[in-house]
């Protein structure tokens, strides 16, 4: 088996959100971060053939980029990782038990969204900056009458600095809200993504570049309005 660099960025990416990973037989990824306020799962073309535990996935990364050409072949208890070439490289590479790792124990069935809305990979960077700027950690976002806001601030201090930009004029939900997220719990895969939110403190964050969601917690002072 060869690992894709697609895949190997989903396992890049799922690290910064759990150093574990059990992988399951088939051709999807899940992971859960330990506060279990992220999970995501990613569909891959590499079809796994059975069950295995990495422990740590940045180790495990930093193992495979040591062999030109990896090729990866499965035993019992470990892989062996090799390169095709005349002076052949060879790692064994040995699994952790699943049990002992955080992984996701069941799916989340999301609620009905309230709202659902395209934030453009541009305006997610552009989110981080400005939150990076301005020392804040919560992403507000805020609807009045269709019209979308996301904003940084400090939702608990009121003469904090603020930056805001409009992400839809026109959105089907004419609610009131505002929903605030974590901005760290945003460990997304670059790209354009669809964003749906229930008012039950559940989102969605679909790629609309590549076959991988998140499903991320809201924070408690997140308000609805009928």
């Amino acid at each position: 088996m060869i690992i894709s660099n697609d895949t190997l960025n989903v396992l890049k990416n799922f690290a910064t959100i759990n150093p574990n990973l059990v992988f399951k037989p088939g051709q999807e990824l899940k992971t859960i971060a330990e506060s279990k306020t992220i999970m995501a799962s990613a569909k891959i073309v590499e079809d796994f053939p059975q069950e295995f535990g990495v422990y740590d996935l940045n180790e495990f990364l930093s193992v495979y980029s040591l062999i030109d050409n990896p090729t990866v072949e499965f035993e019992d208890k470990a892989m062996v990782i090799s390169s095709g070439n005349v002076n052949q490289q060879k790692i064994k590479y040995f699994f952790s038990s699943p049990e002992i790792l955080t992984t996701p124990q069941k799916d989340i069935a999301m609620p009905e969204p309230e709202v659902g809305f395209t934030l453009e990979e541009d305006t997610l960077n552009q989110i981080r900056k400005a939150a990076a700027v301005l020392g804040h950690n919560e992403l507000s976002i805020k609807g009045n009458n269709g019209v979308l806001t996301a904003s940084v601030a400090d939702t608990r201090d009121a003469t904090s600095n603020v930056y805001s930009i409009e992400i839809d004029k026109d959105n089907s939900c004419k609610n009131e809200f505002d929903f605030v997220v974590n901005i760290p719990n945003l460990k997304l895969l670059p790209g354009d993504y669809f964003v749906s939110i229930s008012s039950k403190l559940i989102s969605n964050w679909t790629n609309n570049n590549y076959p991988v969601e998140y499903f991320i917690a809201l924070e408690k002072e997140s308000k609805y309005s009928v």
